[in-house]
């Protein structure tokens, strides 16, 4: 699987405590979950010479084919956010400095050799020219988006819906693209468009709408949430290594709750980075 997206330096922290500065972005997210369930996984992405080493390292140890990251003059993306002790996001602040840059040669190599490819948080004509080249029928294709985006862009974002076998996203902006002021009508709408369409619902799982069939996968109960960042981007990752396994989206919905759970309860992408497979499974199994 390819992941196109952006790898950041993340600066996350409690209220009034100090931030922790830690490895970031929907693509790292994202392949991080994917690896851990097993799936092979390579990245797209562009970096500043500001990129710690220690978060190269963190990828390269669950085995990321990192030969599409392209390190550039200039800033790192950046992402800084305080939490509520219930991890809910206070504010946050973000740049994407070279983030925007990636290389089309490295990914139109990865994609020929590839079953998948994901999209994270990119610019919608980027996005757009990305599922171009991932279009000759062999690949899954699929994107996830943010609300920031959407009220922005929803317009450019809308033309490529077609061109998508799986698009990720949350209640609010699934609202948000279709139009619809409810997440089942919202569903409805966009799989109209997307054959495989995922409404993430925080801790109560998420809503499917495989090729007309809509059913809940329930979530996983987290005792003491500490920070939501990447917890999509995360479920995209071990939903689509398992859909890539299986064909059975209920059970990718399954792994993808469980990344998230493990996502939630830790800092950033500390949580996910650290699990293994077995850790995912058994909170599977045990729900």
């Amino acid at each position: 699987m390819v992941v196109a997206g952006k790898l950041a330096i993340d600066e996350l922290a409690i209220v009034n405590q100090h931030y922790q500065s830690v490895l970031g972005g929907s693509a790292a997210h994202c392949a991080l979950a994917a690896a851990t369930v097993g799936c092979s996984v390579a990245v797209v992405a562009s970096i500043g010479t500001d990129f710690p080493s220690e978060f190269i390292y963190q990828l390269r140890a669950k085995h990321i084919d990192l030969s599409g990251i392209v390190q550039r003059e200039g800033p790192s993306p950046w992402f800084q956010a305080s939490f509520t002790p219930d991890g809910s996001m206070k504010d946050y602040h973000f740049r994407f400095g070279v983030g925007n840059r990636i290389s089309l040669r490295a990914y139109r190599t990865l994609v020929s050799q590839s079953k998948a490819v994901h999209l994270g948080i990119l610019p919608p004509n980027l996005q757009r020219r990305l599922l171009q080249r991932a279009s000759t029928g062999k690949q899954i294709r699929s994107m996830t988006t943010i609300a920031h985006q959407l009220q922005r862009h929803r317009d450019r974002i809308l033309p490529q819906l077609p061109m998508l076998d799986i698009l990720f996203l949350n209640e609010e902006e699934a609202q948000m693209l279709s139009g619809e002021p409810d997440t089942t009508q919202a569903i409805d709408q966009l799989g109209n468009q997307v054959p495989l369409v995922i409404v993430t619902q925080g801790d109560r799982g998420c809503l499917v709408n495989n090729q007309g069939t809509v059913f809940q996968v329930p979530g996983i109960p987290v005792a003491q949430p500490v920070d939501f960042t990447g917890a999509g981007d995360s479920f995209a990752g071990a939903f689509l290594a398992i859909y890539l396994q299986s064909g059975d989206a209920r059970q990718a919905a399954k792994w993808g709750n469980a990344a998230g759970a493990i996502n939630v309860q830790a800092i950033g992408s500390t949580g996910i980075a650290a699990a293994t497979r077995q850790d995912l499974e058994s909170l599977v199994q045990s729900h």
